[in-house]
Formats: C-alpha cells, structure tokens, sequence
C-alpha cells in the first residue's frame, strides 16, 4: 500500500526515521511520499528519499511559509531534482492561521503551479478556510496535465464534485475515521473509484483507534481500511485500485 503524503522529515521522526521506515514496511506500506512545505524540509525530503529505497519526495512551500518563498530558489530544487520527485507540494491556501496576506499567499500558489507545470509535475494542495479563492486559481489553471491532488480533503461534497470536473484528485488521511467527520465520511461514501486515494499526513491526524498519538505511515491500512466498511467494498480490492490511482498520477 502507499502512504501517498506523510512528514518523515518533521521533527517528530528526528533520529528514528529508520525504525519508522521499519514499521510500514512491516505493516504491508511499500512506498511513501515525503512531503515538503518549506525550502529546509523540502531538502531533507529528497535526503531521506535517497536514504530509502521506499520513500519518494515532494517540494513545496506552505502557504503558512508564503513570506520566505524565492522564485528563483524554488526552481533551482526542481533544476536538481532527483527521479524520486514526484510532485511539487505542498502548497495552496490556508486562511485559518493568517488571512493578513491573502494575495500574497496567492501570488507564492500560482507561482509554484507554474513552475509544477514547467517541469511537468502533479500538485499537492493544501487547503484550510479559502475554498473559494483555492477553487478560482484552479479553474484558471485547470486542465492539470500532469496531475492534481487536494490532500487531507475536508470540503463539502460538492466541491468535491467541483474538483473532480477540474480533474483534481483528493487524497484522505485519518481524519475521515473522526466522529466529528460524518460529512468528509458522506463525500467519500459514493466517490467514483479512479478519483481518490489515501495518505496520513503523519506525524499528524492520527486515525481512530490512535487519535490523540503519533502518527506513523503504517497506519494508512487503519484509514483504507475504514473507508472499505463505508464503502462496503472489500479492502484489498479498494487498496489494489487507489494504490492504481495514486500511482497514475505520482508514475513510481
């Protein structure tokens, strides 16, 4: 199975990355993406991928980091990136922490979608309070050739569906298994099959019955498996097919 964006390189895991990387490969976890949201640990992204045969990369600056973004030193990560990037992310909005600069965070998104288009690669977005404006920049560079991902989706059903019209995949992590999710868990009821897939965004968000805990890799199966019983699908069958989707638009 694949943890489609998770934060090996947070401080959480200093020190203990080997036995993390241990832990998922044990628990069935062939690959995971280590996401970067600033320059620092988008470096550190692209060490551990090259430490460890099953981890992959992203580059990206937050929109919480939007005031530390150069054009100029971003592209140059993308100049020198490894055959273990798989996408530039993540990046996007996020109203909740800041709503001071709105523009700018939208000048530092387009920036980096841009540049993700130039070098060909899928989008990771992130997004937190700014739907609406999240969706105008979308549907202004829509169709993503190379693939977009909205991860730890969180929106209404028919943004969802507003997504999908745009060819944005979504991404769900242990928040979906919350008693406070009934909602994300209607969305991803009846989503068509080739439209998601799933990820932990550890060390944070741990999934039920671990909320509350570090989060680690493994315990993507906790989450796929979840959505089965939603689903009513059998696991291995819905890990088999989003593991598909996730690969189609990563290319492994």
């Amino acid at each position: 199975m694949i943890d489609t964006h998770c934060h090996l390189n947070d401080a959480k895991f200093d020190g203990i990355e080997s036995e993390i990387v241990d832990n998922y490969l044990k628990s069935g976890v062939d690959k995971v993406i280590c996401v970067g949201y600033d320059f620092l640990s988008s470096e550190k992204a692209k060490s551990l991928s090259e430490e460890f045969e099953s981890v992959y990369y992203e580059v990206g600056i937050h929109p919480d980091d939007a005031d530390t973004y150069d054009e100029n030193q971003f592209e140059e990560m993308l100049k020198n990136k490894s055959e273990k990037l798989v996408a530039v992310g993540e990046i996007g909005l996020d109203y909740f922490h800041n709503k001071e600069n709105k523009e700018l965070q939208k000048e530092v998104f387009i920036s980096q979608i841009k540049l993700a288009n130039k070098y060909k690669l899928p989008i990771v977005i992130h997004c937190r309070d700014a739907y609406g404006d999240t969706l105008e920049i979308l549907k202004k560079y829509a169709p993503f050739e190379f693939g977009a991902v909205m991860h730890c989706y969180g929106g209404s059903r028919e943004y969802a569906y507003e997504l999908i019209k745009l060819g944005v995949s979504m991404s769900f992590g242990g928040t979906v298994t919350f008693n406070n999710a009934k909602n994300v868990q209607e969305v991803v009821k009846d989503l068509p099959k080739e439209t998601f897939f799933f990820e932990t965004d550890s060390p944070y968000l741990a999934p039920v019955p671990f909320r509350g805990k570090r989060n680690e890799p493994k315990f993507v199966t906790c989450v796929a498996e979840f959505v089965a019983n939603l689903r009513n699908e059998n696991l291995n069958e819905l890990i088999k097919y989003t593991d598909q989707n996730a690969t189609k638009i990563f290319k492994f």
